[in-house]
């Protein structure tokens, strides 16, 4: 078996025998690296300088001290202080909300959770340090962007002179501001007094609430007056038409079909009959004779019935609806129908002219205490506005003041290579390295526990006897 005694022999001898294991090891680094090397892209480092310069600011004057009892601060703990304000997480989260969370990191959501993950990105990424035996800070910041490294790195400088300012005002005056703010309050106040006031009442604006129900009452009163008109002609028109369907039959004669009626035909075949007999009897009898005289006295009566009786009667007769008739009816139905609509229609012009002017009635009652409402909430907007000028202009002054005379100086503006850096030449040979270490690593490993004699040198250090022949294994051809 191997021991800890290894010659150069030895440990080729391993490598070539555990060459793929080896190779394993090493392989599985280097890939990693490469897609590290593929995910990895440009970084731009933009950088500046600052100078701080002492001022009065940095010595403090003891409350109840006699003349020269002020402390004064040295280089390293105003270094150090202005080191804490720069890294400070306040002003790490002013300059994302002026930088724009979209712009500095476009990958984080635009909330306040995304606000706070983005300050605290902001300051893994800014590297302040201090140029040793000087007064210069050094400001690093790297980002994907060449132009947003470089406009957040003068936000940052610029809020940091800003709150800097602010953090060594220890006069500065309140009052403006809070009375400013009262104001706003009052102000806040009135105009939710008023809105509250609008919606319950359902009031926008009330002149055009009531110009708009006063232009609609007139509109809807010429509506009615229109629409009385219209009934009216339509009332005549139906009247007339009534007093004609009245005159006018509903059904008329279409066809007729007349013959000599029946009876008429039997009392002229009679009264040939009796011609014929009468002639018949005169041949025999004389004119004198009863008879005679009896079918005279029947040709009479015949002639009599035929002459009253009717010459032709009707056999097939159809009747039909008068068109003139149907006509007349249906427009009394069209002209019916119209008027009906206009009084529907003018039921609900009625009922609209009557909310409306239930609606003017209450705007009438409640303008007195819109107006009030309203005249207080624009008396203190002005009142707002004028406070609000006025302290502006005494708040620009103090910080013009206070930025003129800060004691911090840019020395060199921020400024940004062109190419930036990608990090992949280092990923690579860290990767390589690491994969020289894993092949290394392995290799010792599976000789120190390996359980085989690999060389000749093997076999002779583990029994302590000399070797006389080696054969060589091959593998077999089938």
């Amino acid at each position: 078996m191997s021991y800890a005694r290894h010659s150069t022999r030895d440990i080729l001898a391993a490598v070539f025998y555990y060459k793929r294991s080896l190779l394993v090891a090493a392989l599985v680094p280097v890939a990693l690296s490469l897609l590290a090397v593929a995910a990895a892209q440009r970084v731009y480092t933009a950088q500046a300088r600052l100078l701080v310069l002492y001022g009065g600011e940095y010595v403090f004057h003891p409350l109840g001290q006699e003349m020269g009892g002020d402390v004064a601060l040295d280089r390293n703990q105003i270094i150090q202080g202005e080191l804490e304000i720069l890294q400070s997480p306040a002003l790490a989260a002013q300059v994302v909300q002026d930088v724009g969370i979209r712009r500095l990191y476009p990958d984080l959501p635009a909330n306040q959770q995304g606000e706070q993950q983005a300050a605290t990105r902001l300051l893994r990424d800014l590297r302040v340090d201090a140029i040793p035996q000087s007064n210069i800070l050094e400001l690093s910041l790297r980002n994907r962007g060449r132009q947003t490294a470089l406009d957040t790195l003068d936000v940052i400088i610029h809020d940091y002179i800003v709150y800097h300012g602010e953090i060594f005002a220890a006069n500065r005056d309140s009052g403006p501001m809070r009375l400013l703010a009262q104001m706003a309050a009052r102000l806040n106040a009135a105009e939710d007094k008023l809105v509250a006031f609008s919606l319950a009442h359902k009031i926008s604006d009330l002149g055009q609430q009531t110009t708009i129900i006063l232009r609609r009452l007139g509109d809807l009163s010429d509506q009615l007056t229109t629409n009385a008109s219209e009934v009216d002609d339509f009332d005549g028109q139906i009247r007339t038409l009534d007093s004609a369907l009245r005159l006018t039959p509903s059904q008329v004669e279409l066809f007729s079909e007349t013959d000599i009626g029946q009876a008429r035909k039997t009392m002229q075949e009679r009264l040939a009959r009796l011609q014929i007999q009468l002639a018949d009897a005169r041949q025999r009898y004389k004119d004198t004779f009863p008879l005679v005289v009896d079918i005279e006295h029947q040709i009479s009566d015949i002639k009599q019935q035929i002459a009253q009786a009717t010459p032709r009667e009707t056999n097939v007769k159809r009747n039909g609806v008068n068109t003139v008739y149907d006509a007349l009816n249906q427009q009394r139905i069209l002209l019916s129908s119209r008027a009906a609509g206009l009084r529907a229609k003018r039921v609900a012009i009625e009922a609209e002219k009557n909310a409306l002017q239930a609606r003017l009635a209450e705007l009438t009652s409640l303008s007195g205490q819109y107006r009030d409402l309203q005249t207080a909430r624009d008396s203190l907007t002005e009142s707002y506005r004028t406070l609000e000028t006025n302290v502006g202009v005494s708040t620009m002054g103090s910080t013009l003041a206070q930025v003129a005379s800060t004691n911090i100086r840019v020395v060199h503006p921020p400024n940004a290579s062109m190419h930036g850096t990608t990090l992949r030449l280092p990923i690579m040979a860290t990767g390589l390295m690491f994969g020289m270490i894993a092949a290394v690593g392995v290799l010792a490993f599976r000789v120190s526990t390996q359980k085989i004699f690999v060389t000749v040198r093997d076999v002779e250090l583990g029994l302590h006897l000399p070797v006389l022949l080696s054969i060589p294994l091959y593998k077999s051809n089938e």
